[in-house]
């Protein structure tokens, strides 16, 4: 199963061609379930689920604007719940292999440290309560691999005196481990033309899949991970989006 992220860009930047560039990039990973943020509007996710050969779309936007969250899967989901109100991020559940799989699509707030650790405690407080046999969370970040928001998840600190029970896994940090290569980053400050001047900020890896602990289940096996959109083109002289996207292989 293919499980993939990508932050689409809001932005008017390179449009109305980067629509179909985010379409071909997303059509070129082919996954199985996707998580998209910065969807402008419900008519785009609309499209671009048309347009990608995705038959089932959960889209829901934040309060008092129409830019918002999307899931996308080949297959038919079992449940969508949004939690956007409480945090940015939305849930789907769909069977594959007759087990059933949960996906959770976050967006954290770029802007506020304390929102963001808010929220991630919200989200893995609703996750708590559902059931499944695995479950992933997917998305955009906005916080560094060494912030305390992706600690918390991995279990290895606590906030507001919260804990995450089960803890998370970085699937990108697992395969940088198996295939002895570094983690790739998804925020390019270097190559990505739409930071093209900016000398200050530095490569980040704000977007991540992680699974949570699948005890006493047996883990899956993550056979690969990598990024993708980074292709530069050349009508637009931009990449499809402004982050790369990731996508995990799991057996």
């Amino acid at each position: 199963m293919k499980i993939a992220t990508y932050n689409i860009w809001n932005s008017e930047s390179g449009m109305p061609y980067r629509i179909k560039y985010i379409v071909n990039e997303i059509k070129l990973i082919n996954a199985d379930v996707i998580c998209l943020q910065e969807v402008s509007t419900r008519k785009l996710a609309e499209s671009i689920a048309a347009n990608a050969d995705y038959p089932y779309w959960y889209f829901d936007n934040y309060p008092d604007n129409e830019e918002g969250l999307c899931i996308m899967a080949k297959m038919p989901f079992l449940d969508c719940e949004t939690w956007i109100g409480e945090a940015n991020a939305i849930y789907c559940s769909f069977f594959y292999n007759s087990q059933k799989i949960a996906v959770v699509n976050v967006h954290l707030p770029w802007d506020s440290v304390l929102s963001r650790e808010h929220q991630i405690i919200k989200i893995v407080n609703a996750v708590d309560k559902k059931t499944y046999d695995y479950v992933y969370m997917a998305g955009d970040f906005n916080c560094s691999d060494f912030s305390d928001v992706q600690r918390f998840l991995l279990g290895e600190c606590t906030l507001n005196n919260c804990e995450s029970l089960p803890c998370w896994f970085d699937l990108a940090s697992a395969y940088a481990e198996i295939t002895d290569k570094k983690a790739e980053n998804t925020l390019d400050f270097r190559k990505n033309p739409r930071f093209k001047g900016n000398t200050v900020e530095t490569n980040s890896r704000f977007d991540r899949i992680l699974l949570q602990n699948t005890y006493p289940q047996q883990f899956p096996v993550l056979s690969r991970c990598n990024v993708f959109g980074t292709a530069i083109y050349e009508d637009i002289a931009l990449a499809a989006s402004d982050h790369y996207g990731v996508v995990v292989e799991m057996e």
